[in-house]
């Protein structure tokens, strides 16, 4: 199995403040953030290797990815093959249109989130300069 190794430091977003709404929220943005680039990592690969024979498309779910941030940090792969997808003749199953799409979803997904977190800093700049 293929395996994408995580950003350093992904064990600090394991477990989040509950007791702090304020940090709290911040550190799910983040955790979400780490997790979308996450998968780009994975979509990337996969689309890097769309000539490659034999190659299996990889598949991460984003909620284990967030479930298992710690794991990733420590270069554990929450990434897996994807079978059952109909394959090429040199046994390839990855679909250039399917990645592209994933990626774009995904991108979609990074900036809805880099905004949210850009919203709550800004009210938290808010609160401290009233």
């Amino acid at each position: 199995m293929a395996s994408i190794s995580g950003r350093e430091g992904w064990g600090a977003y394991a477990d989040i403040d509950d007791m702090n709404p304020l940090t709290g929220q911040l550190d799910l943005m983040s955790r979400m953030m780490d997790a979308a680039e996450f998968q780009h990592r994975v979509i990337s690969h996969n689309i890097a290797n769309v000539n490659t024979p034999g190659y299996h498309r990889l598949e991460v779910s984003f909620e284990e990815v967030l479930r298992n941030a710690d794991r990733v940090s420590r270069g554990q792969p929450v990434v897996r093959e994807q079978t059952g997808l109909t394959e090429r003749a040199d046994g390839n199953n990855v679909d250039i249109d399917r990645e592209v799409g994933a990626l774009q979803k995904n991108a979609m997904a990074y900036q809805t989130y880099s905004q949210l977190m850009a919203s709550q800093l800004q009210m938290m700049r808010r609160a401290i300069e009233t």
